[in-house]
């Protein structure tokens, strides 16, 4: 055990032994009917085993509501620092099933808030015809066949809802997490990562008979569990990170006002007041500017910060 919780403990056993309101409190907080200085008593492993588990616990929780205090679904906020805690829990414990069905079900819970919204629904329903460029060499495939993975002339026009989990994983992973955009060597490989983790979720929640492609995934990652404890860890913070950027971003028209010698770009939002951009991070998109020029102002909703900013070309 850390020395520092050794220490503590100490301390709160001497406190327990001189104080009767103190030992009164720790009592009732953990249910004891004895002393609390008994509960720290060097004889109670179990019970110093008990305050440990307790403060892990409190730890892990503070942790998972920090983790999500600004994530912008606030609906379904409780229950992600739920499994959060779950799945911090089930790691510590070793027990990589559970591990990976409490990593999933935040992955999925959000996927699913998605898949259920009226707008991105009709979003999907209107542009999966759309054709985009795939590769390099110019080659092209429509938004529903990037999404749907198989018999797309048979399935395409089913409910998005009753598309495979991995195929609403796409349509997330095509509009919100990369913007409507399709990067083969970029989205596949954080693709295949999802699908490692929904694969390994099934371990504990199989509905039907594994695939001979499903099980050569899960022999491939159990013999190193270890690793994917911190690669789904990772995985998890970088899926929660683009849903929360892509959905702080908010969009307003401005006019340029002014533009000094120096560089310094002033600029008027239809619905705000002036403000200046001088040779920062976007200066590589102000130089051109010119006065009158009306431009399209990318701002963090959370931050106010300005991520992007495009001239409009009518």
């Amino acid at each position: 055990m850390d020395k520092r919780l050794i220490d503590t403990i100490e301390k709160i056993k001497t406190l327990s032994s001189q104080n009767a309101e103190f030992d009164a409190a720790m009592r009732e907080l953990f249910g004891k009917t004895d002393s609390a200085s008994s509960v720290f008593s060097e004889s109670s492993d179990g019970r110093i085993n008990e305050i440990y588990e307790y403060c892990i616990e409190k730890v892990i929780k503070e942790q998972s509501e920090q983790f999500y205090k600004y994530f912008p679904i606030k609906e379904i906020v409780p229950q992600l620092v739920e499994d959060f805690c779950r799945m911090e829990r089930y790691k510590r414990e070793n027990n990589f099933e559970d591990y990976c069905l409490a990593v999933f079900q935040q992955v999925e819970n959000i996927t699913n808030w998605f898949c259920q919204r009226p707008k991105f629904i009709s979003l999907f329903n209107e542009r999966k015809d759309d054709e985009v460029v795939i590769n390099n060499q110019g080659d092209t495939t429509s938004i529903g066949k990037i999404v749907i993975q198989s018999d797309y002339d048979v399935r395409k026009n089913m409910p998005l809802m009753k598309l495979y989990f991995n195929e609403r994983i796409r349509a997330i992973l095509y509009w919100v997490y990369y913007n409507g955009k399709y990067y083969k060597g970029v989205f596949e490989p954080t693709y295949n990562e999802l699908n490692e983790l929904y694969q390994c979720r099934n371990l504990n929640h199989r509905g039907g008979e594994s695939t001979p492609y499903q099980e050569s995934i899960i022999e491939r990652i159990l013999p190193h569990r270890y690793l994917y404890y911190l690669k789904f860890n990772g995985l998890l913070v970088n899926f929660v990170e683009h849903i929360s950027t892509f959905m702080a971003k908010k969009e307003e028209i401005g006019v340029i006002t002014s533009v000094l010698p120096s560089g310094v770009v002033f600029i008027k939002p239809e619905d705000g007041n002036v403000f200046c951009l001088d040779k920062g991070k976007l200066w590589y998109k102000i130089k051109t500017l010119k006065k009158n020029d009306e431009v399209l102002i990318e701002r963090n909703s959370i931050t106010n910060e300005i991520l992007d900013i495009k001239r409009v070309v009518e």
